[in-house]
């Protein structure tokens, strides 16, 4: 009998698809169940089922992340069947890139499902008698085994695949640029490329999202009559004829013995890092790489200048300031992961002034590939373009946002103006007590009441000072004092430019009249 494991955070679903299905019809057996995908990734590592039946919210590890975690840790991972409550094609979309044989809905159809199960129990059957007749593991399970330290060589030394009897490996590391890119066809493409239709003395595996790997022999070489060089030129130039998406190839260090096989495979690794330093093109060698990839940050100002530019909703200065930072970041040799840290830690700034303004908005356009970005490989082009809409989008929120608190703050600092007139106030010190941009308070100053911010300023203080003038026998030097002027004869060239008199001239000319 075949083995399934149920996986949903609703105990009554789970029972009901238990109870309801006649699993044996199909071959199956129940052979346990999880109510959250840490749980499930666990139990499925110890029982390994042949299928698996998951939704994908949950908590802890959703279904998804339960998908890609099962299929990069087991060796030979099962079939997997998604059944989801939420009809979101982006799920449906990135269950099937992972290789999910359905992607069903709740309520489940029962003729849905039996179909469903029918044709999946065909599949497992036929899998698992090609990995019998066989007779022995795989090269690429093998490969996998020992890279993890989960095989021994003498269980290996004998076996007759043609791969294992090499004189030289190099193990090879391809990553395929781009988002929700459709993966299942071009592993299909890259395997024929890289393969040539023969897998006696290579081999090809997906390892992650958009990322694969090869470890190619000698044997394969000198039968093709190619060098290594040679060869991956070739299939780089293959690839652009046939693939959408841009391809990065990181050649590790080629190595004698199978036993060496994990060093090499670290050397192509550690290549990745050289991903956006490398001046080799798509194509990055282990034997010809000399440069040093450093794990240091950019300039705090220019994550400052980037701050200010969306908070002012500058758009043309938020594009070319994503440029400035990320080549910044080449310039000083940064690794990929160093670029990855930069890149997050200014979405972490930007999205805190978001929440913090209560405009946190998760439907955003870019929002969720921005949080999803380093799960994938992008080429520095691609990050320039997916980071410059992201800080857009975010400039635009904040920018409704800082015109309703501005509008509020202008009302204040007009209150203010009010309120100490008679000290000495200047654009700058009422911007600073206010936190604001003086340039920028200026602007919105003029906007708001039509009246530059210098000016409504000396004429609240004229109209102050005539009132004094009317109601009081203070001189002049005193009235002056008291609305704010330090110098009396600048009040006095003021008041007669502003009122037409000077303010002795003022004065007698009520008194005349009164009399």
């Amino acid at each position: 009998m075949l083995k399934v494991f149920l996986v949903d955070d609703d105990i009554f679903v789970r029972k009901g698809i238990q109870t309801l299905i006649n699993w044996k019809e199909y071959g199956f057996e129940v052979c346990g169940e999880a109510d959250n995908g840490e749980d499930a990734l666990e139990q499925i590592h110890q029982l390994k089922p042949d299928l698996v039946l998951t939704d994908i919210r949950m908590p802890v590890l959703d279904g998804l992340e339960l998908i890609e975690r099962v299929i990069s840790e087991m060796n030979q991972a099962p079939s997997f069947i998604v059944i989801s409550g939420y009809n979101d094609f982006k799920y449906a979309q990135k269950a099937l890139r992972f290789g999910v044989e359905d992607f069903l809905l709740k309520p489940v159809d029962q003729d849905e499902i039996h179909a469903t199960l029918e044709r999946v129990s065909e599949t497992i059957v036929q899998r698992n008698e090609k990995n019998v007749s066989k007779n022995e593991l795989s090269t690429e399970t093998i490969i996998k085994s020992l890279l993890a330290d989960d095989i021994e060589m003498s269980k290996i030394k004998n076996m007759e695949h043609p791969i294992l009897h090499a004189n030289k490996y190099t193990f090879v590391k391809i990553e395929a640029n781009g988002m929700y890119l459709d993966y299942p066809t071009m592993e299909q493409v890259m395997d024929e490329i890289l393969t040539q239709g023969e897998r006696d003395y290579i081999t090809f595996y997906e390892n992650g999202i958009g990322c694969y790997c090869v470890v190619i022999t000698d044997l394969f070489l000198s039968k093709n009559e190619y060098t290594l060089e040679r060869y991956f030129m070739e299939v780089d130039k293959e690839f652009n004829k046939q693939l959408d998406s841009p391809i990065c190839i990181y050649i590790g260090k080629t190595v004698s013995t199978l036993l060496e096989l994990k060093h090499s495979y670290s050397t192509a690794k550690d290549l990745i890092q050289y991903k956006y330093i490398s001046n080799e093109g798509s194509v990055i060698d282990y034997n010809i790489t000399n440069k040093q990839a450093y794990y240091i940050d950019i300039e705090k100002m220019e994550y400052d200048q980037m701050m200010e530019y969306v908070e002012e909703n500058n758009k043309k200065a938020i594009k070319k300031q994503v440029h400035s930072m990320l080549q910044s970041a080449v310039n000083k040799n940064l690794a990929k992961d160093a670029i990855r840290t930069i890149v997050n830690r200014l979405n972490h700034e930007v999205l805190k002034q978001i929440k913090d303004a209560n405009k946190y908005d998760p439907t955003m356009d870019h929002f969720k590939q921005m949080i999803e970005w380093d799960q994938y490989p992008l080429t520095l082009d691609q990050i320039v373009e997916l980071w410059s809409s992201f800080l857009l989008e975010c400039a635009s929120l904040l920018k409704e946002w800082n015109h309703t608190q501005m509008k509020g703050t202008i009302h204040q600092i007009k209150k203010f103006i009010h309120s100490n007139y008679n000290q000495p106030i200047t654009m700058k010190s009422i911007a600073n007590e206010f936190y604001m941009n003086p340039v920028y308070m200026g602007q919105l100053f003029k906007k708001t009441y039509g009246v530059y911010f210098k000016d409504y300023i000396l004429n609240v203080r004229i109209t102050e000072a005539k009132k004094l003038l009317r109601t009081t026998d203070f001189r002049v030097y005193e009235v002056a004092q008291k609305v704010g002027f330090n110098n009396p004869d600048y009040f006095v060239t003021q008041f007669e430019k502003t009122v037409g008199t000077t303010p002795s001239q003022y004065r007698k000319q009520l008194l005349n009249q009164i009399g």
